[in-house]
């Protein structure tokens, strides 16, 4: 009955695609018959007539997330669960309006929780390598991302790289003054509240609070209600 559900509710939400809808996927998908749809994904992203189409990346993308969760496929594909962000990000680079990204929505909710979780790992770890890999695709999913922006910026100091964390910053001050950040997805928001606590926290350890303070002020528009916020902003700002 939950695979029926399934089945119906991808069905409506895909019925008004443009392009190729892609049934044999969908059908593979919800019998998780995840290998079969992978590799037919694939050969559709190998085909002249169909390797611009962002649906195949998609289901790939989707194969790989379902198969990094189950034990009998982490000998076959040890990989999934990067290569899931690499044909998210894929999918991203083909589908730029988002026509697709509403249907899809609570994968790429599910995606992000899983990849922020993960950086903050790799970023605790040290192994800044593979935290700048993940807030990448994030940002490949959302240029506006202006948490993502922040983290990536982080990371590219942890490896030195003076001249490529400016630019993250700059980026991230620019989306959050224009206010053209995205916050409407609450992973989002919450990545972004969390980032410039730590940036702020970072900047005031290191002794430029005044650097933490014009941060802080950045997210007031949209964390000044938020009590693990005003707590920091009482630390660092005032």
């Amino acid at each position: 009955m939950k695979k029926l559900l399934l089945f119906i509710f991808l069905i409506g939400s895909l019925k008004s695609f443009a392009q190729n809808e892609y049934p044999d996927l969908l059908a593979m998908f919800v019998d998780e018959k995840y290998e079969k749809c992978l590799y037919k994904a694939e050969k559709y992203t190998l085909n002249e007539k169909s390797k611009k189409d962002p649906l195949p990346y998609l289901f790939m993308s989707r194969c790989y997330f379902e198969m990094s969760k189950r034990d009998n496929f982490k000998e076959k594909f040890p990989t999934a669960g990067k290569d899931c962000y690499k044909y998210a990000s894929k999918y991203a680079s083909k589908d730029k309006d988002k026509r697709f990204y509403a249907e899809h929505e609570d994968y790429f909710t599910e995606l992000r929780n899983s990849a922020v979780s993960e950086a903050e790992v790799m970023l605790d770890a040290k192994k800044f390598t593979k935290s700048k890999t993940l807030y990448d695709n994030l940002i490949d999913w959302d240029q506006n991302d202006a948490g993502a922006w922040i983290m990536l910026g982080v990371s590219f100091q942890g490896s030195k790289q003076k001249k490529e964390a400016e630019n993250a910053f700059k980026t991230a001050i620019k989306l959050l003054t224009d206010k053209t950040c995205s916050v409407e997805i609450k992973g989002q928001k919450d990545l972004l509240r969390n980032a410039i606590i730590y940036y702020s926290e970072k900047l005031y350890t290191e002794g430029n609070s005044a650097e933490a303070k014009i941060w802080l002020d950045l997210g007031k528009e949209w964390f000044m209600d938020d009590k693990e916020y005003q707590v920091t902003y009482s630390q660092y700002a005032n």
